[in-house]
């Protein structure tokens, strides 16, 4: 059965939820009512946070509260370590049965893109992930690597430093020229034209974290494979896994 979007959330929230807790607040955890959330309710919602009210918290796409379903799942596996510490951590870590969290997660994952298990690989954190994946390209001189104006900083420079050992080049340029005026089909269209004999891969950021912007990246991934040479298609989406549903049909398309 495909993992839906709020499964996704919660299952792979509570598992990476395991290196950190609060004693204070898991014992107002124990004192609230264990009442689900109801989603279409924002308020209900904002409940499951203990974001100070004070404020308007504009930063959680960096450092981020914990809801409810995390916090608890905190304690759960406090409690495990303090029980046992030396099995509890052999078991979620080193173990091959069920109670590997990396394993979960990457399964999770895959069920979530519709992808393999076995091909997830988890990073500590984005940077490292695009470092991983642009120094692995077997890129040579006169080889060139496509991205956008639109990405990220440490997007921009993994490609740079990727490039700039081996004497290939990297090029960006711009997927619309207003927010008003982004058209899903124009950004596929720009991504296709701006494709050339010497592109070797091609890198994209699914999710906007500045903006918002969702990009068509299975439209961007189908046109660059119909292409001859097909460049590899790189994606950067750490803001897009939970944001949105999508089917494995979806994974299918990307993967290709």
């Amino acid at each position: 059965m495909p993992l839906t979007r709020r499964d996704f959330l919660i299952s792979g929230s509570l598992s990476l939820a395991a290196g950190a807790f609060s004693p204070l607040v898991v014992g107002a955890e124990k004192t609230k009512p264990n009442t689900p959330a109801d989603f279409k309710d924002w308020e209900s919602v904002r409940r499951e946070f203990e974001l100070a009210p004070g404020y308007v918290h504009l930063a959680l796409f960096f450092l981020a509260s914990h809801p409810r379903p995390v916090r608890q799942a905190i304690e759960h596996y406090r409690e495990k370590i303090d029980s046992n510490p030396l099995i509890a951590v052999d078991t979620a870590i080193f173990e091959a049965g069920n109670e590997n969290i990396p394993l979960q997660i990457c399964r999770a994952i895959a069920s979530y893109i519709g992808g393999d298990p076995q091909d997830i690989a988890l990073t500590q954190n984005t940077t490292t992930g695009l470092a991983l994946l642009y120094h692995g390209l077997p890129l040579r001189e006169g080889d060139e690597i496509l991205t956008t104006t639109h990405d990220h900083y440490v997007h921009h420079e993994s490609i740079r430093l990727a490039t700039g050992r081996c004497g290939a080049t990297w090029r960006k340029i711009p997927l619309f020229d207003s927010y008003d005026s982004i058209s899903p089909d124009e950004i596929a269209q720009r991504v296709r034209k701006a494709i050339g004999p010497k592109t070797r891969a091609v890198g994209v950021t699914w999710v906007h974290s500045s903006s918002g912007v969702r990009l068509p990246i299975a439209r961007i991934a189908w046109d660059a494979t119909r292409l001859r040479p097909a460049p590899t298609n790189g994606c950067s989406g750490p803001a897009a896994p939970g944001s949105f549903g999508q089917s494995p049909e979806f994974g299918r398309k990307c993967a290709r």
